[in-house]
C-alpha cells in the first residue's frame, strides 16, 4: 500500500476547475487551457487528483506553466486509456519527449506509480 494519500484540503475551494472544454486554474495569473471533449470528460472525472497534482504535489513547483498543466493532463488521459505517447502527442502538437519528461519527473517525484494506479479510465461508449 503507498504511504502517499491525497489529503484534504485545507483551502476552501478548489483552484482546477474543468468549464465547458477548458480547464481553468490560478497560480499567480488565472489560466485557461483548451481540451478536446473527450479528455475534457475524462478530466471531470479525475479532477481531485489532477487539482493535488497541480497544487499539493511534489511536483507542482515544476508546473507553472499552463501548458506543462496541459500536457499532464493529455499524459495522463493517454496512461489510464492505453493510448500510445507518439499518437497523443502527435494529436496534440507537442513532442513526445515533453510527455516523457513528465513522466520522469513523476518518477522521480516517488508519485508515478500512485499516480496512474489512482486514474479512471474514460468510461466505454455503447
Amino acid at each position: 500500500m503507498s504511504d502517499i494519500m491525497i489529503e484534504k484540503r485545507r483551502r476552501k475551494k478548489r483552484k482546477l476547475m474543468i468549464t465547458d472544454n477548458k480547464v481553468v486554474f490560478r497560480k499567480r495569473l488565472e489560466h485557461q487551457v483548451e481540451l478536446s471533449p473527450e479528455v475534457s470528460e475524462w478530466a471531470k472525472a479525475n479532477l481531485d487528483l489532477l487539482d493535488w497534482l497541480v497544487f499539493d504535489s511534489a511536483i507542482a513547483s515544476s508546473l507553472r506553466h499552463p501548458h506543462s498543466v496541459r500536457t499532464l493532463i493529455y499524459l495522463l488521459y493517454a496512461r489510464a486509456n492505453g493510448i500510445p505517447i507518439a499518437q497523443i502527442a502527435k494529436a496534440i502538437d507537442v513532442a513526445h519527449e515533453q510527455l516523457y519528461r513528465l513522466e520522469r519527473l513523476l518518477s522521480r517525484a516517488g508519485i508515478k506509480d500512485f499516480v496512474y494506479k489512482m486514474l479512471k479510465p474514460l468510461p466505454k461508449q455503447q
